[in-house]
């Protein structure tokens, strides 16, 4: 069964250059300040997360009583959404593990 990260990107894997590549391999190669992402791609991680909202892949985290940890983020809120804490556990290392272990910025 496919992943609900997994649906939102496999409709259009060519927006992802570098899937499938080794991500061990392209960490040792490229010097780590050749790593960024630009407007260009932030824009494109935003479009994504939206879309990862929407279909389910990042979903709002209940607070926890006993540390006050959660993400209660409004679905509707287009301004300000989920936490990058969530972000990052939901969709951005699913997304990165699928495609070879490399960092977004790679």
């Amino acid at each position: 069964k496919m992943s609900s990260t997994q649906s939102v990107l496999e409709e259009d894997l060519s927006s992802y250059p570098g899937w499938g590549l080794d991500g061990a391999s392209l960490h040792a190669k490229i010097p780590a300040h050749s790593w960024c992402i630009t407007l260009q791609d932030f824009r494109f991680l935003r479009q994504q997360i939206e879309k990862a909202v929407k279909e389910g892949a990042i979903m709002q985290v209940p607070l926890n009583p006993v540390t006050g940890h959660g993400d209660e983020f409004d679905f509707r809120d287009k301004t300000i959404g989920p936490s990058m804490y969530n972000v990052v556990n939901s969709f951005i290392k699913p997304l990165t593990r699928n495609a070879g272990d490399m960092s977004w910025a790679l």
